[in-house]
């Protein structure tokens, strides 16, 4: 997400849809001749913008799930997955205008809001309310070239740029502060629960007892606990080259009566740099039986990335067959 050329790729994608899109509104009020070089292709102009706004939303569709966790964040990651069928199969009729105008704007926040953290190397409400900022500018922009263009339309402006920008700005800023948007630009890229771990050189040492049947488990996340045992939970968390920041985590224990029960939240520090995440560690001593949960959290508790497992007791007190993974 963090890639210059990644970056670039989208910067240029934007500026078709915003340049495509207001060749639609004005194609509203007079009809458009194109210059000679551009006729051949002006016929596939609606083919070039469904391309456009697949290929951009296809990307931050990938960039919100690989950061979503919460159950709100995976509601946000299916609308839009169903706006990119839409955008495949829908022509919209007389609102097509407007729907687009609205696409836009998705892609342009979206854009805005995983640079933002990116170049100010933090996460949290002021790299947000910066990228709100620059999406207001860019469209403020935007507006008052096609004030100049249909300076006999102003009431074609509100209609079909400043109300469909202002309904998306307005429900993604309420979704921000819901933590129902996905934390972009970090991910857990790995969360495992081991019975120990030792940093050596070459990498973390893991120490799990699974048995080779539970493939799909990371670690011991069916962990049989003798007395004495520490549970171990290692995360590696992705974030942009030259992002320096803080992450919390946190340990839950379900009550029937109560529900989740939360711990105090671990502060860990996360460096940007490493392809596969910074790696950090977590240990609790103090646990019993029973389902359990760790989350890894941004420090205004946006939900990152979980972890579910249980505790058995194990009453056993022969050798273990304790296995081991470097990572």
């Amino acid at each position: 997400i963090d890639e210059l050329r990644t970056i670039l790729l989208q910067t240029t994608y934007l500026i078709i849809v915003g340049v495509l899109v207001s060749l639609q509104l004005i194609e509203l009020t007079r009809k458009i001749r194109p210059p000679k070089f551009l006729r051949r292709a002006w016929g596939y102009r609606e083919l070039l913008l469904n391309f456009t706004f697949g290929t951009l939303l296809n990307s931050y569709t990938i960039f919100y799930f690989k950061s979503a966790s919460a159950f709100s964040s995976l509601i946000f990651i299916g609308i839009l997955v169903v706006l990119l069928i839409i955008n495949e199969f829908k022509t919209f009729g007389k609102s097509k205008v407007q729907v687009r105008m609205a696409f836009f704007s998705l892609c342009l926040i979206s854009f805005l809001v995983s640079l933002a953290p990116t170049l100010m190397g933090f996460m949290g409400p002021v790299p947000f309310m910066t990228a709100t900022f620059m999406s207001i500018a860019v469209i403020s922009g935007l507006y008052r070239i096609l004030k100049t263009l249909l300076a006999a339309k102003p009431t074609l402006l509100r209609t079909h740029v400043l109300f469909p920008y202002s309904v998306v700005q307005f429900i993604f800023v309420v979704l921000y502060f819901m933590h129902a948007i996905p934390p972009v630009p970090l991910s857990v890229s790995y969360m495992g629960i081991y019975h120990n771990i030792e940093a050596k050189q070459g990498g973390y040492h893991l120490s799990y007892t699974r048995p080779w049947w539970k493939f799909w488990q990371h670690g011991d996340q069916t962990f049989q606990a003798r007395a004495g045992d520490s549970i171990f939970c290692y995360v590696q968390v992705f974030s942009p080259t030259r992002f320096k920041d803080q992450i919390q985590i946190r340990w839950l224990l379900w009550n029937e009566k109560s529900g989740w029960i939360p711990s105090k939240a671990i502060p860990m520090p996360v460096l940007g740099g490493r392809d596969d995440g910074y790696r950090g560690i977590t240990k609790k001593d103090d646990y019993q039986p029973g389902t359990w949960r760790v989350q890894i959290e941004t420090m205004d508790s946006q939900e990152i990335g979980r972890i579910g497992f249980t505790v058995e007791p194990d009453g056993s007190t022969g050798d273990r067959d304790l296995r081991t993974v470097i990572r």
